[in-house]
């Protein structure tokens, strides 16, 4: 199975440098990272360029994460290469062996859209049923968040499918759900496993708060 990661980065590199070390030990499958990274004043660029695994594009702005991501897919990548992608956010924390190998590829094996539980998460996605995939069960959603999403390749490249870039910047990720199910998909989440959104949303709001002060700023919700 072959696995790409796609992830925007903007700053936060201790966050970054955690639950990269945490994807590393825990994904249980090899994987191609790949990151947009959106005019971090940090070292967050410097960082990403050391390290062996991961392909960096540096945007040296804010284009908004759909922008971003449509650039991977369209200039860095070829969805061709690749059996799932998966969107991957440099807060996620995963805590448990094969997470990664596991989702993938119960996405890739039941062609439906798949994530693990994500603690943490201030207004996580109402369930809208309960599907047994294997031997695993998976919580039903109309809706998942871009923290951690196990997508088939072929939705972006038999597909096409691409985000929409008139969405905000911080979102839009999401609606390839809607998109997903619309054409008769499945999407939720794989009840066996979870991830952690690092600190949560309200820690992070504590320990960064300027981070959040400029979301606001550019448009953004607080929280």
């Amino acid at each position: 199975m072959r696995v790409a990661l796609l992830t925007c980065t903007r700053d936060r590199l201790p966050y970054l440098i955690h639950c990269y070390d945490t994807l590393r030990e825990y994904a249980g499958c090899d994987f191609d990272l790949y990151v947009a990274d959106q005019g971090s004043e940090d070292d967050t660029v410097m960082w990403l360029g050391e390290q062996t695994d991961a392909h960096v594009l540096a945007l040296g702005k804010n284009l908004g994460l759909c922008c971003a991501l449509n650039l991977l897919l369209g200039d860095v990548f070829d969805a061709w290469d690749y059996d799932v992608i998966v969107r991957w956010d440099n807060d996620c924390e995963l805590t448990q062996p094969e997470t990664l190998s596991t989702v993938a590829g119960l996405a890739l094996d039941y062609d439906m859209i798949l994530a693990p539980r994500v603690e943490g998460l201030r207004n996580p996605p109402a369930h809208v049923g309960e599907i047994q995939v294997g031997d695993y069960v998976v919580d039903e959603t109309s809706i998942l968040g871009g923290i951690f999403m196990a997508v088939p390749a072929e939705l972006y490249s038999l597909d096409g499918f691409r985000y929409d870039e008139s969405q905000p910047p911080w979102a839009g990720d999401e609606l390839i759900v809607p998109w997903f199910r619309a054409r008769g998909g499945r999407a939720g989440y794989v009840r066996e496993f979870s991830v952690n959104h690092y600190k949560t949303t309200e820690g992070q709001r504590r320990d960064i708060p300027e981070y959040f002060d400029r979301r606001v700023a550019e448009g953004g919700p607080a929280l």
